[in-house]
């Protein structure tokens, strides 16, 4: 039962035992029998009455000193503060005991309300801060577009912000393919401390390290770390560093140190961490940005260069269009060519085919020519040991005949190195071709100067024929066509033994012209010279042979007939030389008839002669001794570094009556031509010391000597070779190895147009005179 409950029952028990003394009192009263036990009843009523005020006045005092002592505790309570709140001490029963019972309870309650709430009023307040805070460092993002900036923005708001001592900012770059962190912005360190690390590879010290790991390092600065607070008037060491590293998609990029001098808070290492989370984001994009103004201003040079580019394509557009035209022509002209490679293949097959076939026969003409070389050679050499043998073996009347056969055995040697030369120069396309004017009905008189006398030995008939229709000039050049006749009239006399071999001049029919043959547009006709031969013929199978180098019908070591087969390839070259060709027809024991058809051409400008060419004179015995005559007492100068030439010329111009001197260089040439007067000189080319050309320079510097007739002597037959001569001063040109008919009639011709100026005998000179008469 609670006080409330106690207190009622107790008044009521008294209450109603004094109501029930009252009603008996009152019933004794009204009966009139108000007597001792009416008495008794009225005073046990009032003794109850007042032991039950004693009782009711009892028991109000001490529940109210009870409920004073819980108002007073209750008064004592601070809401505001964290302290524990006060306790009541529990010593009565009923409601008393319930309300001190409840108090305690809702004592502890409130404290632990009080306690949450503080802890929320603290956790909002540290939100709020962070949230402020990174509002705040957000504000900086803005505007930035290059990651030094941002950098130094971050590491200058972040660094206060967290009440650190020092902030250091490091970015990854990649340098040769390896991640480096560089330090891009720090705040209150100093540039120049020696143990600053500004670059660090990933795992490579604590940076390094954190960045590989990726977690964040927070640790107890050691005792000698290189960075200190350093202010007016003291150094504060760092107590403790927290190291970041600020990810992207899971990739280091951004790593920042802080340094404190007490320790980073809870809420400090939550905005850090904060600021790791997003910061992330932020550095991609300005870094993509970057890559994106980079890319745009390199997108803009190239637009640029694309324009510039455009416009120069437009200008290439237009000329393409203009050569599009030239390519088709240019493609057409290809395929003609390919069908001309294709041809000139076919025909460097079937020359590949003639050179292996010419190879084989070359070891039998290197034979053929050994003996054709030997055989003059023996006989030079055995008659001019006999002529220069001191015991006389011999008689006189055979001295002349010896000459002979030297020198036609010298001759024999000098047609053969003359037909090799032909050849190699017609290969090498070093032959130019000289066109003039010929006479052709001169040529029946020339070839047979040449060969009547073979003709008149051999017991042959040689005849001549030119149609009446011919004209009496031919164009082309007349050195080439006698040397073409010469051999082809050599070969007929050298295979004929019997019989007789005649000579046709005709015009040609152009119906009969070989297949193949492309007629030149300047021709004015074709002549057909053929040259017939009873002689032994040639077989059918040799006839596509005998027109190759290196080549004979009979090649073998026991041939009956000599001669090393180049004199019809040199026909056959020479007549391509000329815009002709040679044709045979043969048959074996009956004859051969060889056709040389050439066509007669206008004369151009191309070429010149390749030397000079003295027109032979025929003329009889007495006229030659009359113009010989004046050679007579005439001094020459013979220059030549060979002493055998200077021999052979002083022998042949002593014989006609000149007063020679001879020099084996152009140094002693010029020093004689100052001792002595000289009427002409023959200059070799090719000597020591001072060769042919300088001494005709240095000869034609004097005035007195510009006019002296220089004949130039050389072994070289080359165009060049004479343009040469002729501008270093020579006043005409022969080539080795010399006619002595020939370079008699050009001293001859030299000396009528030339006499010495002041001209002085010597003494030599008037008795060589004296002698001659």
């Amino acid at each position: 039962m609670n006080y409330k409950n106690q207190q009622i029952f107790g008044f009521s028990i008294v209450l109603t035992i004094a109501i029930i003394f009252m009603v008996i009192e009152f019933i004794i009263f009204q009966n009139g029998s108000f007597t001792g036990t009416g008495m008794v009843v009225a005073l046990l009523s009032i003794l109850l009455i007042v032991v039950g005020v004693g009782i009711a006045f009892w028991t109000i005092k001490r529940t109210t000193r009870q409920l004073k002592q819980v108002t007073t505790v209750m008064e004592q309570i601070d809401f505001d503060t964290s302290e524990p709140l006060p306790r009541l001490h529990v010593t009565a029963s009923g409601e008393i005991g319930n309300i001190a019972t409840a108090f305690n309870k809702m004592s502890e309650a409130l404290e632990v309300h009080t306690h949450q709430a503080s802890e929320f009023n603290k956790h909002i307040e540290e939100s709020n801060w962070i949230q402020t805070q990174l509002a705040h460092i957000g504000n900086v993002y803005r505007n930035v577009n290059a990651i030094d900036d941002l950098a130094d923005r971050l590491i200058h708001e972040l660094t206060p912000a967290v009440e650190s001592a020092y902030g250091i900012f490091y970015f990854c770059e990649e340098e040769n393919g390896i991640e480096v962190l560089k330090r891009k912005a720090s705040y209150a360190t100093y540039s120049d401390v020696p143990d600053l690390v500004h670059a660090f590879k990933f795992g490579e010290g604590i940076i390094g390290q954190t960045a590989l790991e990726k977690q964040t390092h927070i640790m107890k600065a050691p005792s000698d770390h290189p960075i200190r607070i350093q202010t007016g008037a003291t150094v504060i060491p760092i107590q403790e560093i927290m190291i970041v590293p600020i990810l992207f998609e899971n990739r280091t990029v951004v790593v920042i140190e802080l340094g404190t001098i007490h320790g980073f808070s809870q809420r400090q290492q939550q905005l850090v961490e904060r600021i790791a989370n997003t910061f992330g984001v932020v550095v991609n994009n300005i870094d993509n940005r970057m890559q994106v103004d980079r890319l745009l201003r390199e997108s803009q040079t190239l637009t640029e260069e694309l324009q510039s580019q455009q416009e120069e394509l437009q200008v290439q557009q237009e000329e393409l269009q203009a050569t599009n035209e030239q390519l088709r022509e240019r493609n057409h002209y290809a395929e003609i060519k390919t069908e001309e490679l294709q041809i000139t293949q076919k025909e460097l097959q079937l020359y590949s085919e003639e050179l292996s076939r010419s190879s084989r026969y070359k070891s039998e003409f290197l034979a053929n020519m050994s003996h054709e070389l030997r055989t003059p050679l023996n006989s030079i050499l055995i008659l001019s040991q006999l002529i220069s043998e001191k015991e006389k073996q011999h008689e006189e009347d055979d001295v002349p005949h010896f000459g002979e056969v030297i020198n036609r055995s010298g001759q024999d040697l000098l047609t053969l190195i003359d037909d090799i030369l032909d050849l190699s120069k017609v290969e090498a396309g070093m032959v130019e071709v000289q066109r003039d004017s010929v006479a052709v009905y001169d040529l029946p008189e020339v070839m047979g100067y040449s060969f009547d006398k073979i003709a008149e030995q051999k017991g042959i008939e040689f005849h001549s024929h030119i149609d009446e229709n011919v004209p009496d000039v031919f164009y082309t050049d007349e050195k080439r066509l006698q040397q073409i006749m010469k051999n082809l009239l050599s070969n007929a006399f050298k295979f004929t033994s019997k019989g007789s071999v005649t000579t046709n001049i005709s015009l040609a029919d152009e119906s009969i012209v070989a297949k193949g043959y492309s007629i030149p547009e300047q021709m004015d006709y074709m002549l057909a010279i053929s040259v017939t031969d009873t002689g032994i013929g040639i077989k059918e199978d040799k006839q596509s042979l005998i027109f190759e180098a290196f080549q004979q019908e009979d090649g073998t070591t026991e041939r009956q007939y000599g001669g090393t087969g180049l004199g019809l390839s040199i026909c056959r070259e020479f007549s391509k030389l000329l815009g002709g060709y040679v044709t045979v027809q043969s048959e074996l024991g009956k004859g051969s008839t060889f056709t040389l058809y050439l066509p007669s051409l206008a004369i151009n400008e191309e070429g010149q002669p390749v030397t000079k060419p003295v027109s032979p004179t025929w003329m009889d015995k007495e006229e030659q001794e009359d113009s010989l005559a004046r050679l007579q007492g005439k001094s020459v100068l013979v220059v030549d570094d060979d002493l055998r030439n200077i021999f052979a010329l002083e022998g042949v111009l002593k014989l006609k009556g000149m007063h020679v001197r001879s020099a084996q260089n152009g140094e002693e040439a010029i020093a004689l031509l100052h001792a002595e007067s000289t009427d002409i000189v023959l200059m070799d080319m090719m000597m020591p010391i001072m060769d042919g050309y300088e001494a005709m320079r240095w000869i034609r510097l004097e005035e007195k000597w510009k006019d002296l007739p220089i004949i130039a002597l050389t072994a070289k037959a080359m165009k060049d070779d004479r343009e040469l001569c002729i501008e270093a001063g020579a006043s005409d040109y022969i080539s080795k190895p010399m006619n002595v008919e020939q370079l008699l009639s050009v001293i001859l011709v030299w000396l009528s147009d030339w006499e010495q100026p002041d001209q002085v005998s010597s003494p030599e000179q008037e008795q060589t005179q004296e002698q001659n008469k």
